[in-house]
């Protein structure tokens, strides 16, 4: 038994015929006539008397009709109620942070995210790459808001920003006093570098290696945190995204532009590419976007 053939019985059943049933349904007469027959064979029980171009019911398609409306309409309560719901943000949303990007944006993403949608259940994981795509690809997170670049064909990714990467020292540190420095004069101190375990490491890293730079590396370090504190205590300078400087309220740190190229790194929403985005997914990158550019458009340098 379908779901259609309840939908013709109801049609031939109110409207006292097939052709005007069809008409109804939007369906050629012989194939409603097809269906109808169908299910009588199905519950073998014959559902209208034919006379000419009228039917009636039959003791049997009497006993059937309420049913049939009644399941009729609970199957439309559902769609109603289904579309109703996911407008509304029900369900369940899993997202996947890199550390360099979650302690600065996301208490106020889960903050906006929670007053919107609050029958939603939010799930966030904070860590690297590697494992954030692993867990994109076998299911276990619908998002991660990550850097590029991101090297598997499975995975899609939608940009958020382009943000660059500060010089952050200390306020007594002998940086030059120029607005802006050129790439080369970071030789000219010693630098706390970011573990190369995170995107952002890497991406440091590879930037010096394209302009010839050869750092004076004094620390690595697997925190941003640890960077800002060793930058504080004036033990070296380092390249640090605009979000942390955006966030900054320690003020214990300076932070200047570099000139061109200017190191930086694109910021991405990234999803399984055979997996449909849900209606969660989508507001929460509208979300992230919307914080992420307030924040960095409200940093003065």
């Amino acid at each position: 038994m379908e779901l259609h053939q309840l939908y013709y019985f109801v049609a031939v059943a109110e409207t006292g015929g097939f052709s005007r049933a069809a008409e109804r349904c939007s369906v050629a007469q012989p194939s409603l006539s097809q269906q109808i027959m169908k299910l009588e064979r199905e519950l073998g029980q014959q559902l209208f008397d034919r006379l000419g171009r009228t039917v009636v019911l039959t003791e049997a398609g009497q006993v059937l009709l309420p049913r049939a409306r009644s399941i009729l309409a609970e199957v439309e309560q559902i769609e109603r109620r289904l579309s109703r719901e996911i407008d509304e943000g029900y369900g369940q949303l899993a997202v996947g942070f890199i550390p360099t990007i979650a302690p600065f944006l996301l208490p106020n993403v889960i903050k906006r995210f929670a007053e919107n949608y609050p029958h939603a259940e939010l799930l966030v994981h904070e860590d690297l790459t590697e494992a954030l795509v692993n867990s994109l690809i076998e299911g276990r997170l619908d998002l991660g808001i990550m850097s590029l670049p991101i090297n598997h064909k499975l995975i899609a990714a939608e940009e958020i920003c382009t943000e660059f990467l500060l010089i952050a020292s200390s306020h007594h540190h002998h940086l030059m006093k120029g607005a802006v420095l050129k790439s080369k004069e970071l030789e000219d101190f010693p630098f706390i570098a970011l573990n190369e375990i995170h995107c952002l490491g890497e991406q440091v890293q590879s930037f010096c290696y394209q302009q010839d730079v050869n750092l004076e590396i004094v620390c690595y370090t697997s925190q941003l945190s640890t960077v800002h504190s060793c930058v504080a205590l004036g033990l070296g300078v380092s390249l640090v995204p605009q979000i942390l400087a955006a966030t900054d309220t320690s003020n214990q740190l300076r932070y200047r532009a570099m000139s061109e190229p200017m190191p930086r790194r694109k910021i991405v929403a990234a999803s399984h590419a055979g997996r449909q985005r849900s209606f969660l997914a989508r507001q929460f990158i509208t979300l992230v976007r919307e914080e992420y550019n307030q924040l960095i458009n409200n940093l003065s340098l």
